[in-house]
Order: structure tokens, then C-alpha cells, then sequence
């Protein structure tokens, strides 16, 4: 061994050390076994030692082979010759440029830690450990091709530059870390694990919940908001006196068109806190803002029937107001096993839906609150209208929030 050692160093073998610290996986060296050292640098020294080696045999061979003709003739003094020189050659093994590394050291503390509140992300980056903990992550080492110093054009393998990378199996895709050190940016650059944290974390259960509710939400809101307008219109375009004597005869009152700002803040900052990675404080404002499309329809609805502006027109926003309540049930739900029992038939069917959707997310808003503050001056900074009669967001009772702040106001 040591003989080859010697031999390898005199044809210019690398050094495994020198290797791993020029390629900037000096943190790895400490945890190689002395087992592991001699398998890797026995692979180093093969790359140079074997080329050698099989030119001095195939050279001796050729000098002791005599050709006649057809007749091909070696003496056994140089086949016993070749073969004592061949002794020197170091069959590689196929994982003897591989190495299983001590997981615990080369992984960073936060490498598997989520960094949003999404328990989908929690449950892929355990089953991602479960991976590691099966498969591995290895040290790899390969000859890097260069080009031939007699020919630049032509690129080949010279024994003494090689590649240095970890990898997620013995034989697997490559995890890019430049230290030896694993952290989570080099986690989700792996290609397995960062294509299925896509599938499971980005696009996964939670987030896809959240973005359909987000895109039926900004549906509503719209639908809202174009109702309101044509309610506008009709109001201008109608004779002189008419709305006046039709809101005073209905005991009606036209709500502003800015009833709509407060949802459409809200939708966007929960767009925005969940872009963020908080996934949870973005439902909860989804929450909100459903409950208060639901009550600016409602407000609207209440219009519609009291000025008797047409039965089309009042379907239309109670369809708003309904779909927005369904958002804000489903909102409750995503997971966090918040089930509704909800539903029956006519107004006083619609109200109880309202109060048991309204009780929900005012505990949810409480225990979400009390472990993230900073929630509340974006909640406390819109303004609401009112819920119907016994709901407890947006309460009859002007001014009424829930104990949020003072958001809720009457219009």
C-alpha cells in the first residue's frame, strides 16, 4: 500500500485533502473515516497509477511477443513479467468514488425547518428527512474532462482534475451546495425535492384551497362592485323626483360604492401575506374579506328590495352575498377542521348561516391574533359595513368589531 502510495504520488496523483478544500468541501474532511480516506484517495491514486501501469504491461508485452505469420508467440518469462507488473494496477469498485456521509453533520440545523406556517410544507419536509434518512446524501467524486494540451480540440480524462459534488442516493441528483453543507436553498434546488415541493407544498392541498377561494372571492367582489355601478346609473338616468319619492316611500338608503374597498383591500392583502409564506394570517384575512363582501351585498340587497328595483337584480347580488359567505365557510375549514353545520331555507335559514359563520371566525381570529399581532392594524385599518341582525362581525350595533378594533362601521 504504501509503495502504491508512493507511486501515485510520483505520477502527480491529487491529493484527496488538497481536493476537497479547493473545492470548497473542506467542512466535509473532519467526518471521513480513515476507511473512507483510503477508499477515495485509493480512487484519486488509481487515476494516474493505472494508466501507467497498463502502458509499462502492454509496452513489456509487446518487447516479449514475437509474430510469425499467423502464429503469435509470448514467452512465459514475459507473461509471468506482465503479470507481476499488473499487481500494481487498483481495481475500482463501483462505489469506491463514493461515500455515505453522516447526515446529521452535513445537513444545517434549519435545512428541514419550515419557513412558512403551511402544515403542507411541514409534512413534505418530513417526509423529505424520511428520504435523506433512506437514500443518503454521498460524496461523489469523478474525472472532470480538460482539454488535451497537444490538441486543445480534443477533450480528455489526465487523471488529475476531478469533479466534487453530494448527492441525494449513491447515484442520484445532484444536491448543490458549494460548501459540502446542506441547507435548505440546496435541499429545494435538488431536482427531485424541489419539483415535488412545487407539487406538494406550492401547488399543494392548502395553497390550491386558497387560491380558488382567492379567485371566486375577486369574482364576487367584482360582480359586487358592476351591480352597484348599473344600481348608480339607474339612479341618474330616472326622472327628477322619482329615486327620492321611491327611497322615501321603501324607507331606503343608496350605500356608497366605497363598501367595496374594505373586501378589496383585504383580498389583496391576503394575496400579498401569502406570497410571504404566511399562509395562515392570508386565510384569515380571506376570512374577513369574504365576511365583508357578504355584508356589503347584503347592505346592497337591502336596497335593491326596499326600492323595488327589480327581482333580477336582487337575485343577482344575493348570489354575491351567498357565494362570499360560502368563502369565508371554506376559508374556516382549510386545514383546520373547522366544520360548519349550515344552511335552511329563507332569510332566517341565511341569518343562522351568518351568525355561525361569523362565531367561527371570530375565534379563529382570536387564537390567530393572539399569537400574531401584527395581523390586527391591517384588519383594524379597513372599514366594514354592518352584518345582519345577530351576527357577531359586523354587528347591527354601529361601530361594532368583534373586539378588533373599531373596523366595523356603519354606513
Amino acid at each position: 500500500m504504501a509503495a502504491a502510495r508512493a507511486r501515485a504520488i510520483a505520477l502527480g496523483a491529487v491529493s484527496l485533502g488538497q481536493l476537497l478544500t479547493t473545492s470548497g468541501f473542506a467542512a466535509i474532511i473532519p467526518q471521513l473515516k480513515t476507511e473512507h480516506w483510503n477508499q477515495l484517495q485509493r480512487y484519486l491514486d488509481a487515476a494516474v497509477v493505472d494508466p501507467a501501469v497498463q502502458n509499462e504491461a502492454n509496452a513489456a508485452y509487446r518487447k516479449g511477443t514475437k509474430v510469425y505469420g499467423q502464429l503469435v508467440v509470448t514467452d512465459p518469462a514475459t507473461t509471468r513479467k506482465v503479470d507481476r507488473m499488473m499487481r500494481d494496477y487498483i481495481p475500482l469498485g463501483r462505489l469506491d468514488d463514493t461515500i455515505r456521509l453522516d447526515t446529521g453533520k452535513t445537513l444545517s440545523a434549519q435545512a428541514l425547518a419550515p419557513a412558512t406556517d403551511n402544515p403542507d410544507e411541514a409534512e413534505y419536509l418530513d417526509d423529505v428527512r424520511k428520504m435523506i434518512d433512506r437514500y443518503g446524501i454521498w460524496l461523489r467524486l469523478a474525472q472532470k474532462r480538460v482539454r488535451d494540451p497537444e490538441d486543445p480540440s480534443r477533450w480528455i480524462l489526465d487523471g488529475k482534475h476531478f469533479e466534487v459534488w453530494l448527492s441525494l442516493g449513491s447515484r442520484g441528483d445532484a444536491i448543490p451546495t458549494k460548501t459540502g453543507i446542506v441547507d435548505r436553498e440546496a435541499l429545494l434546488l435538488t431536482q427531485i425535492i424541489g419539483a415535488n415541493y412545487w407539487t406538494k407544498v406550492d401547488r399543494g392541498p392548502v395553497q390550491s384551497a386558497l387560491d380558488r377561494q382567492v379567485a371566486i372571492l375577486r369574482t364576487e367582489i367584482e360582480a359586487g362592485m358592476d351591480l352597484h355601478i348599473d344600481m348608480a346609473k339607474i339612479r341618474r338616468q330616472a326622472m327628477a323626483g322619482v329615486v327620492e319619492v321611491s327611497d322615501f316611500l321603501g324607507g331606503a338608503d343608496f350605500p356608497d360604492i366605497d363598501i367595496w374597498d374594505g373586501p378589496n383591500k383585504l383580498l389583496i392583502s391576503a394575496m400579498n401575506t401569502k406570497n410571504a409564506g404566511r399562509v395562515w394570517g392570508a386565510r384569515m384575512l380571506l376570512i374577513v374579506a369574504a365576511i365583508a363582501t357578504r355584508n356589503a351585498a347584503s347592505l346592497l340587497n337591502t336596497y335593491i328590495a326596499k326600492a323595488t328595483t327589480g327581482a333580477a337584480r336582487s337575485v343577482k347580488v344575493l348570489k354575491v352575498a351567498r357565494t362570499a359567505g360560502k368563502v369565508a365557510e371554506v376559508g374556516l375549514a382549510i386545514a383546520s377542521g373547522v366544520a360548519l353545520v349550515t344552511g335552511g331555507a329563507g332569510a332566517g335559514g341565511i341569518a343562522a348561516t351568518d351568525a355561525a359563520v361569523d362565531a367561527a371566525a371570530e375565534r379563529e381570529l382570536a387564537k390567530y391574533l393572539a399569537r400574531n399581532p401584527g395581523l390586527r392594524s391591517e384588519i383594524e385599518s379597513v372599514r366594514y359595513v354592518p352584518g345582519p341582525k345577530g351576527t357577531i362581525l359586523g354587528n347591527m350595533k354601529g361601530g361594532h368589531s368583534a373586539g378588533y378594533g373599531t373596523g366595523f362601521h356603519k354606513y
